[in-house]
């Protein structure tokens, strides 16, 4: 059955009896209705809040992209400095465009319409704000440095066009305009005040500019100059340092014309130069007449800006006063120190300096000359150089010219200065000396080489070159007679020296057999030397292969001998000295076989190991004494050790090269000459070449000898206690009593030349 809900709504409450009488009511209806409303509101709330949820997270989401691109974009565009800083408002914004383009394109529709594109674009915007401001502090900033980067390249451009012309006034002058239109162009709106900051600043920097380039050419009055017109725009502690060093500079060429005169006059007469300078003549007083002659005669001229201290340097050097320093401070404070300042006007005087404070900060800032028939001040101001009121600016005190007669500091050093000046044409002459003497020394050598030197002809060479300069013409005689002496050994050195070749070739043709070679090989072994005889012997022993075989069984016997590698080492190199000779196979293995196991006479070294290691010990003790020597003696103890072979004197040897100095240039030489003509080098044949080559370039022998004997002895006592006269007859050695001792070198000299001509033979 239908249930009429409306009736039955009605009729709820009723009594049964009464169902049929109850009136329509659709109260109850209308309150599921409400409730029904209600629940739907509520429901339509939480989607509502739900969807501003999501709408709000997207946009967060979206606009962090958003903040995190745009600052990236900011901080690279804030990379750029100056001029390349001046467009980043405009590549921000464009960016920026970009940027929330490209967002929009990949946001969900959430944000791009209604109320999330109404959120975003307010939060974005925030952002952007930002952004905005910042670059736009960002680029006023670069703006301004570029602005000032080109200023001061413009300052500086002009700066160095006057550093190019420091002489030129007109090109300074250019300058100047230019720095003052650079000035007013950029800081022409920040009113006067720092446009006057500006230009002192700027004109200071082309000052210092201006004084160091005059001061690094040398041009110090220039430097001096500047000093004056541009102090006051430098800073006080730069100008006075300025100042000194431009002073100091005065000085000292002041002491380097002196010099130059005083050489001029004197020559290389040092005792005449010194009765003068310290004598009463080198010194002259004040002419204060002078001073104030050459003050007044510039009178009306106008030497420029800031030119008051160099105009009083130049009066004052007129009379004869000691010129001062060019920057009016440091000038006061010098004669403070000289003790020449003083304030009482009743001790003024013609040609006193007067310090003037027209700034009115008790600084000395312009300096004029007294002049007491008149009383008034000449100065050389702004407006040419003319006479002023003592009083018409400040005073600050006064001071006496100091005269420039010289103290005695000033004579020791102007003496300095001469022989500085001595020494300098000493050195000039001694220059072009030894530029003739190398280059006939070098014509002669190259004829001695070729060895076709003739007397007359090097004397004629010797004549014509010197220029009647006597010191040259004794050098080079004594060079050319040397050459001329030894040009025969000289020779025949040339000619040993194809023996090598002749003694391999006729090894090679078998003209001589091996054992000829042998015989060949030791008979020039002197000639030859010691790397090149070992050589010899080696090949020789080559030609028969079967002498090859004989070492290796040798070489194995002491390997199956000796076990420690260092012994097999000690006796490999024993055999190979004791055998080297032998070059028939059968007599190599026997005297190999002999020195390993011993012969009926003497032991083998197989038997007695202390045989080889006695050898190599004195070997290691040879290159132990080699290395506690200076490395300049290593070629001439090679020699020492050919010439003595294996009979070397250990205590000889220390000896005679200990007590050489390797920095002893006739030491050195001696050992050179005993190398090359392989003569004895004992200490006594050493010292007669010492003593030869002394005397020849004219210097005392005694203090580059070896052990020489004491000068008191007589030259017969001294043949006694050094044997390098022993092989002088009886008759020499008498004739020699009477000599002095530089007598005896000399002649020494001439007996070793003459045996170099073979005029004598001292072997």
């Amino acid at each position: 059955m239908a249930i009429d809900i409306f009736q039955v709504g009605a009729q709820l409450g009723a009594p049964a009896s009464k169902v049929s009488n109850v009136r329509y009511d659709n109260s109850g209806q209308q309150a599921v209705a409400r409730e029904s409303a209600q629940t739907g509101r509520i429901i339509q709330a939480g989607v509502e809040h739900v969807r501003e949820q999501i709408i709000r997270t997207d946009v967060l989401q979206t606009n962090n992209e958003y903040v995190k691109r745009t600052n990236e974009l900011r901080m690279q565009l804030m990379q750029k400095k100056e001029k390349g800083a001046l467009d980043i408002v405009s590549e921000y914004e464009a960016g920026e465009r970009k940027i929330r383009s490209e967002l929009m394109a990949q946001s969900p529709q959430s944000v791009r319409y209604g109320k999330g594109a109404m959120l975003f674009d307010y939060s974005a915007q925030q952002t952007d704000n930002a952004n905005r401001r910042v670059l736009g502090q960002y680029r006023a900033q670069q703006f301004e440095a570029w602005q000032n980067t080109t200023f001061a390249n413009s300052i500086n451009s002009s700066v160095q066009k006057a550093v190019l012309s420091p002489n030129d006034p007109a090109v300074i002058a250019d300058v100047q305009k230019e720095i003052d239109y650079a000035i007013n162009s950029r800081y022409g709106t920040y009113g006067r005040e720092r446009l006057d900051l500006e230009y002192r600043k700027w004109t200071g920097v082309l000052g210092q500019a201006l004084i160091d380039r005059s001061y690094a050419n040398g041009d110090i009055n220039t430097a001096e100059a500047y000093v004056e017109k541009y102090g006051p725009y430098m800073d006080p502690g730069v100008t006075s340092a300025y100042a000194k060093n431009v002073y100091a500079r005065k000085q000292e060429e002041r002491q380097f014309k002196m010099g130059q005169s005083l050489y001029a006059t004197f020559g290389e007469d040092e005792g005449a130069a010194r009765d003068y300078i310290f004598g009463d003549n080198f010194s002259n007083a004040i002419d204060t007449n002078a001073i104030l002659k050459a003050a007044n005669g510039d009178i009306g001229k106008n030497f420029g800006e800031n030119q008051c201290t160099v105009s009083i340097n130049r009066w004052l050097k007129a009379g004869g006063a000691k010129e001062g320093n060019t920057w009016a401070p440091t000038n006061m404070a010098d004669a403070k120190k000289n003790g020449v300042f003083f304030t009482q006007r009743n001790q003024l005087r013609d040609g006193d300096i007067v310090y003037w404070d027209w700034e009115g900060n008790d600084d000395s800032d312009h300096v004029g000359l007294y002049e007491k028939s008149t009383g008034k001040v000449i100065q050389a101001g702004s407006h040419g150089t003319a006479k002023l009121d003592l009083d018409h600016y400040k005073v600050l005190g006064f001071a006496h010219p100091i005269s420039a007669a010289p103290t005695l500091e000033d004579r020791q050093k102007a003496w300095n200065t001469y022989i500085q000046e001595v020494n300098i044409n000493k050195a000039i002459k001694a220059n072009q000396q030894n530029m003739i003497i190398k280059n006939i020394e070098q014509r002669l050598w190259d004829n001695f080489k070729t060895g076709i030197i003739d007397s007359q002809d090097m004397r004629n060479m010797v004549f014509s070159a010197s220029g009647g300069d006597a010191e040259i013409e004794r050098t080079l005689l004594k060079f050319g007679d040397d050459l001329i002496g030894i040009q025969t050994k000289a020779a025949a050195a040339v000619s040993n020296s194809g023996i090598y070749k002749e003694i391999k070739d006729a090894i090679t043709n078998s003209t001589v057999t091996p054992a000829e070679a042998v015989s060949l090989i030791n008979q020039n072994a002197t000639v030859l030397g010691e790397a090149d005889r070992s050589r010899l012997l080696a090949f020789a022993r080559n030609q028969d292969p079967r002498n090859k075989d004989v070492d290796k069984q040798l070489t194995t016997m002491i390997n199956e001998a000796l076990s420690d590698p260092v012994e097999r080492g000690e006796a490999q190199i024993y055999l190979d000295n004791a055998i080297e000779d032998k070059t028939d196979p059968q007599k190599r293995y026997d005297a190999g076989y002999g020195v390993l196991y011993g012969t009926k006479d003497k032991p083998g070294i197989l038997q007695n190991k202390a045989i080889f290691k006695n050898y190599n010990s004195k070997q290691r003790e040879w290159g132990s004494l080699k290395s506690s020597l200076s490395p300049k003696l290593y070629p001439y103890i090679d020699a020492y050790q050919i010439q003595n072979g294996n009979n070397i004197d250990l205590g000889q040897a220390k000896t005679i090269f200990e007590s050489i100095n390797p920095n002893d240039k006739y030491q050195i030489s001696a050992l050179q000459y005993a190398t090359v003509y392989n003569s004895p080098m004992y200490i006594q044949e050493l010292n007669k070449q010492i003593a030869a080559m002394a005397v020849r370039d004219g210097v005392d022998a005694a203090p580059h000898l070896l052990d020489i004997p004491q000068q008191s002895e007589t030259v017969v006592q001294q043949n006694e206690s050094t044997p390098w006269f022993s092989d002088w007859g009886a008759s020499e050695r008498t004739g020699l009593a009477a000599m002095s001792f530089s007598d005896t070198l000399e002649a020494i000299k001439q007996r070793h030349l003459a045996a170099l001509r073979g005029e004598i033979n001292e072997e």
